[in-house]
């Protein structure tokens, strides 16, 4: 079997056992629903000053065909009303919120530096459902995005081990007047339950099962993204996933998560 099939194949056969013996000897899994995250995201960070994002869920004016209308939340004069047609505003896209369950959360945020250099930041909570959160893949296939590549990026934070987050190229061609105009961007994520995180999907279902047999519980993992624009070709653009990553870490993280990741 090739490499690159091992790994998930290994993983489903795992979970696979796993289950059958959730099946065989558990009947009571506790939900334990304190996250290992804070949904909030600061207003600034060393370097960075940050504006959340809200969006307008009205099919016939702002969000008509599922386009996103988006707003600041420091620039609203009403809070959480949108300015053009006077509707709430959300913290997630309307198609998030209709294509989700009900009792995920979400939080968005826009920050910029100094250099004028902006990246996007989310934290994504699942609810009771599996199907709250999924791979990032596939959400950024549905957008419309070619995925043009992905590694494991170490980066290093004061007080822990490094944090390992998963990095995604992506690009797409946007039609302009001037004709096709391509854009590349960067996607880096990490998943967070409530005293673990890891950058890979199939090791967040390996602990899902895992608390489910042998803690019998179940508790919501989430996962925070940052993403920006980068140049279709080099690296540099790690340096702004690193410097944001390594400002925003301690103040995302619950008090619970806090002393497993720096073992206090």
């Amino acid at each position: 079997m090739e490499r690159s099939l091992l790994k998930p194949f290994l993983t489903v056969v795992i979970l696979m056992t796993l289950s059958v013996i959730a099946l065989a000897f558990t009947v009571d899994v506790k939900l334990d629903f304190i996250p290992g995250v804070k949904m909030e995201l600061p207003d600034d960070v060393s370097g960075w000053h940050g504006n959340q994002l809200k969006f307008c869920h009205n099919p016939e004016l702002c969000a008509r065909d599922y386009k996103d209308a988006s707003f600041y939340y420091n620039d609203l004069e009403i809070p959480d009303i949108c300015p053009d047609c006077g509707s709430s505003l959300f913290n997630m896209a309307r198609a998030e919120k209709e294509q989700l369950p009900d009792d995920t959360e979400f939080v968005k945020s826009a920050y910029t530096n100094e250099a004028g250099t902006r990246v996007f930041t989310s934290i994504v909570l699942s609810g009771t459902a599996r199907d709250s959160i999924h791979r990032p893949q596939r959400c950024l296939k549905g957008q419309g995005n070619s995925l043009d590549g992905e590694y494991d990026l170490m980066v290093p934070i004061e007080g822990r081990d490094p944090l390992t987050v998963r990095v995604i190229k992506t690009s797409r061609t946007f039609r302009t007047a001037e004709g096709p105009k391509p854009y590349y961007s960067y996607y880096a994520y990490w998943f967070v339950g409530q005293d673990r995180e890891t950058p890979s999907h199939y090791s967040r279902m390996f602990w899902i099962a895992w608390d489910r047999v042998v803690r019998s519980t179940a508790n919501r993992w989430a996962y925070i993204a940052v993403q920006g624009e980068r140049e279709a070709e080099g690296t540099e653009y790690e340096t702004d996933i690193i410097d944001f990553v390594q400002n925003m870490y301690p103040h995302v993280l619950s008090e619970t998560m806090r002393e497993k990741a720096y073992g206090e």
